[in-house]
């Protein structure tokens, strides 16, 4: 590895202007930055943003997707740090940022860094990756409580209309006729997804599905060194067809065996959490005051973005219920709220807690009508009676409305302004 050349690389290299994220990062020398998410969801931009407020003689970024830095070990940053000092003005004593973007791919990564945090206090280190065992809860222990962390998924809703230089008023929204052009935005988030890169790109199905395999070939089979790659692929693409809907392991190996392929059900277990490891999906969990039936319990399944969503399951194009409940549930966990869903005699969609308890109730609903308002009313009605809620909220493509069932109000919001707000 030529270490001098790679430094002179980057000190060569102009950062590039980037798009605002609406994502807040405040530097503390006390802790080390995590920025976790899935690939292509922005996260190198992130650290782009990051360096335009700072001095750049005093950055170092290495990206350990670079060709250049394959199979590095934490020797190799020992002496990519050390040739930075010597090639540069800067003396050990002055203050630099040390970016090390997608570090997972580095041996013995979290050793080395807890090292540099404990006994360089000039250096504050932003570490990327697109695994979510970087968030410490995850983490072993020679990191816990010295991260500050921070979770990048693709484009909200909001981001994306200022990406698509599209203007309204929130507190006129609703009258205005910015309006119309913000609901032709949001069919269109709905159907493509926000992944940054895509927003002004024709081909996007295309490179949609190249993110896809990406994922399951790098950060599946070769970090888990899985040596079935078929058989995961074929597990993959049921998950994505269950988006938005429960899922039973079960009921997978069944699916499975029915088709000719043997599989346990420890191993769809496996291969379901490196998928959620690689943000690829998410498993929500039934809420249940014991832990062992929530954890026992059939888990619902969302996708990371619906574009990406589309790209690879052709039954939801015209499925717009199910990409509307998917939209919702990455918007709270984009906001980190801790989220299930709720089944008694009824179904709620999600349920949110706060500490120790209950503090809201949704249901995902794309149209309210005649044919499912008892259904989705009484759900939502008796989520809120089991946690003691006054409110609750229906969330729809386009209706707004409110009304009062045994003294309990209820909402009913568009996504698109939901998503605003």
């Amino acid at each position: 590895m030529d270490y001098k050349a790679i430094i002179v690389q980057w000190m060569e290299f102009k950062i590039p202007e980037v798009m605002h994220r609406d994502i807040n990062i405040v530097l503390d020398k006390g802790f080390i930055i995590t920025i976790t998410g899935p690939r292509r969801s922005g996260k190198t931009y992130m650290c782009f943003q990051l360096m335009h407020s700072l001095s750049r003689k005093n950055l170092l970024y290495l990206n350990f997707e670079d060709n250049k830095l394959l199979n590095a070990g934490a020797d190799d940053l020992d002496k990519l740090l050390e040739s930075f000092y010597e090639l540069s003005d800067v003396n050990k004593d002055s203050r630099i940022c040390l970016f090390l973007d997608e570090i997972q791919n580095v041996r013995d990564w979290d050793a080395w860094t807890r090292k540099m945090h404990d006994y360089n206090k000039n250096i504050q280190l932003i570490i990327t990756g697109s695994s979510s065992k970087m968030l410490s809860r995850e983490l072993s222990t020679k990191l816990r409580g010295r991260t500050l962390e921070h979770e990048i998924f693709p484009l909200s809703f909001k981001e994306f209309l200022e990406w698509r230089n599209i203007s309204y008023n929130m507190k006129t929204l609703s009258y205005s006729r910015d309006k119309i052009g913000v609901k032709k935005a949001f069919s269109e988030y709905m159907k493509n997804g926000g992944y940054p890169a895509l927003i002004s790109f024709d081909d996007r199905k295309t490179v949609l599905q190249s993110y896809y395999d990406t994922m399951i070939l790098k950060d599946v089979v070769e970090r888990h060194n899985v040596s079935d790659v078929n058989k995961l692929r074929l597990v993959a693409n049921l998950l994505i067809e269950s988006a938005s809907r429960e899922i039973s392991y079960n009921k997978l190996a069944n699916k499975l065996k029915s088709i000719g392929v043997s599989m346990s059900k420890n191993t769809i277990i496996e291969y379901i959490s490196y998928m959620e490891e690689c943000y690829l999906v998410f498993q929500n969990l039934k809420y249940e005051y014991s832990l062992t039936k929530q954890l026992g319990a059939i888990k619902k399944l969302y996708v990371i973005d619906t574009g990406l969503l589309n790209a690879i399951s052709f039954k939801y194009s015209e499925d717009n219920g199910k990409l509307l409940e998917n939209i919702i549930y990455i918007q709270l966990r984009r906001q980190s709220r801790e989220i299930y869903y709720h089944s008694g005699k009824n179904e709620c969609d999600f349920i949110i807690k706060d500490g120790n308890r209950i503090i809201s109730a949704i249901q995902a609903c794309y149209e309210l009508n005649d044919d499912n308002r008892d259904r989705e009313v009484k759900g939502l009605l008796e989520a809120m009676s089991e946690h003691k809620l006054r409110e609750g909220l229906i969330i729809t493509l386009d209706q707004d409305d409110e009304f009062i069932i045994d003294k309990k109000k209820i909402r009913v919001v568009p996504a698109w302004k939901w998503l605003l707000g």
